[in-house]
């Protein structure tokens, strides 16, 4: 099948996001996850987390710290997810040669506060060079 080059790409349980908004919409679906950590096919670090932060910043890092997960966009070149045989999505944020990969989970993991912030929205950055990256890779939407 042909994709008509005006329309925006549509993913359904899998695919490829490059776009840095949509890669923040696309994480701000996960809660409590377990993650994997791995540097050219070596793994590092695993675990579980709750993911309390998404967010686009040139001025902070991707941290999990104490069961909390905090994701920053620009840390990775992309986001590919699919659908587990399980029924379950399986998100991989790439960079070169390292994977975080981050897995749904039912069970709650408990962090040390209980304000759980998820700042996704685009309205929400650090500073206006950050949005202005965001806004780099989109196309003027046609009038009507």
């Amino acid at each position: 099948m042909r994709q008509r080059k005006d329309h925006a790409p549509c993913f359904i349980n899998e695919g490829i996001i490059y776009q840095k908004k949509d890669m923040l919409r696309a994480l701000e679906t996960l809660e409590n996850l377990k993650y994997r950590y791995v540097i050219d096919g070596q793994l590092i670090k695993e675990g579980q987390g709750a993911l309390l932060k998404v967010f686009a910043s040139r001025h902070s890092a991707t941290l999990i710290i104490n069961n909390c997960v905090f994701i920053n966009v620009l840390s990775f070149d992309y986001l590919s997810f699919t659908c587990s045989d399980q029924g379950k999505t399986v998100v991989e944020l790439v960079e070169e040669g390292r994977v975080l990969s981050l897995e749904a989970i039912e069970e709650d993991i408990k962090v040390p506060r209980t304000d759980r912030e998820i700042l996704a929205s685009v309205d929400q950055f650090d500073d206006e060079e950050t949005f202005a990256l965001l806004e780099e890779g989109d196309e003027e939407e046609p009038s009507v």
